[in-house]
């Protein structure tokens, strides 16, 4: 049997990067606008040393810029760079699945909408080219350019499992 092969996956080295919940928690407080590292503190509760550490992660993924606002001396303030702006979807998807699947309809503690038309934003979907809604079921995972064997040979057999099921 061919064990899942995590070193060349892209889903696993997400979450080797987001697989903490700290992690995605500085990426929230940045995309709501947090800046300075005495907010992020107090606002997702987390201790100076473990924050230091996920800035410096996301400083060094390229996620988060940091810059002098020389303010009283050497101070930084943080921002996300366009690689974590692009995080977007993925913290979308994560409210909406959260709002239906753990607290649901009606119990929403924040509810985002089209800051121009004050409307609720729709819920994302993976949808094809023209704009059709893809179940589990629509999709064909398929070798990419950076495949390595292991990734092949994994594959072709989660793929001969699902033909059996």
């Amino acid at each position: 049997m061919v064990k899942p092969h995590t070193q060349c996956c892209s889903l696993a080295g997400a979450l080797n990067l987001f697989g903490d919940s700290w992690t995605l928690m500085v990426v929230r407080e940045a995309f709501f606008g947090t800046t300075r590292f005495g907010d992020f503190q107090n606002n997702i509760k987390i201790a100076k040393n473990i924050l230091a550490d996920r800035l410096n992660l996301l400083i060094e993924k390229g996620i988060l810029k940091k810059a002098d606002v020389g303010e009283r001396g050497v101070r930084y303030e943080y921002y996300l760079t366009e690689k974590g702006e692009s995080l977007i979807t993925v913290l979308v998807a994560m409210y909406q699945w959260g709002d239906r699947w753990l607290l649901g309809e009606g119990n929403e503690p924040l509810v985002l909408k089209d800051r121009e038309t004050l409307s609720p934003i729709a819920e994302l979907v993976v949808t094809n080219r023209d704009g059709q809604k893809l179940s589990r079921a629509d999709l064909l995972a398929e070798p990419g350019p950076g495949a390595d064997a292991e990734t092949r040979a994994w594959l072709a057999n989660t793929q001969r499992r699902r033909r059996v099921s």
